[in-house]
């Protein structure tokens, strides 16, 4: 609970100047300096993985690529701001938690610097949970056999790549609160969309048409793998990008 009150606590105050403002880009500017670390993370007999990411504040970049579960390289303005990592196996499900600290120092400063790069297994079957309080986000992941996601955004901007060659159905679920948000999604896969209704702000969703309370693209339904995305907007503009 105490973290998901800090998570929430930076979330209301990038709300906050979203609404004074009138504008919803998060701004974090950069400290002087910071400390880097890593984490490298091997499999462990694991076939399969669970991954839950949570970011109070921050940018946050993941990608694929790792030679294992995970490698990533994290820079902090604050020693008390090192990433809690946790990994655990269970059967043949290897359960992985990257998380800000319970307890974090927040800097109103305008000094703090928070960088997350993460690069996850291309070859596992992932589930995928993404939290993120306020900042930036990117999130590349078409390399990645992706089952599941969840993603909730509470401010600033954010771009959600699906674009490679997926193996699987993907059912996915994205809550976009304040700021731009773009989601791309390859052009050979039937892709579904719905959501679209929901929140405030321009949805734009070029090559994708209405299909009762659904947005459909060409492909859909005559596809061997296929996307269903529920995809909520809160106050930005949401534009949907075809690739390929």
């Amino acid at each position: 609970m105490r973290r998901i009150t800090i998570i929430c606590t930076l979330a209301l105050i990038a709300l906050t100047a979203v609404a004074l403002t009138g504008c919803v880009r998060v701004e974090l500017p950069d400290a002087g300096e910071a400390t880097t670390e890593s984490d490298s993370i091997a499999p462990q007999g694991a076939t399969e993985l669970a991954v839950t990411i949570r970011m109070g504040a921050g940018r946050l970049n993941v990608t694929g690529g790792a030679d294992g579960v995970m490698d990533a390289t994290y820079e902090f303005s604050d020693a008390e701001w090192r990433p809690e990592v946790r990994y655990d196996v269970s059967g043949s499900e290897g359960s992985l938690v990257v998380e800000t600290p319970t307890r974090p120092r927040i800097d109103l400063s305008g000094r703090m610097r928070y960088d997350w790069d993460i690069a996850l297994s291309d070859d596992l079957p992932t589930e995928l949970t993404v939290a993120m309080g306020a900042g930036e986000s990117d999130l590349d992941l078409g390399s990645l056999d992706l089952r599941r996601l969840r993603v909730d955004m509470g401010a600033g901007d954010a771009t959600i790549d699906l674009a490679g060659t997926p193996r699987h159905d993907l059912s996915a679920e994205i809550n976009a609160g304040a700021g731009a948000f773009t989601l791309r999604v390859p052009a050979d896969v039937g892709v579904r969309i719905v959501g679209y209704q929901d929140g405030i702000g321009a949805y734009h969703a070029d090559g994708f048409t209405q299909d009762g309370d659904a947005l459909v693209n060409d492909a859909y339904g005559d596809t061997p793998v296929s996307f269903d995305i529920i995809l909520r907007r809160g106050l930005g503009e949401v534009t949907v990008e075809t690739v390929g």
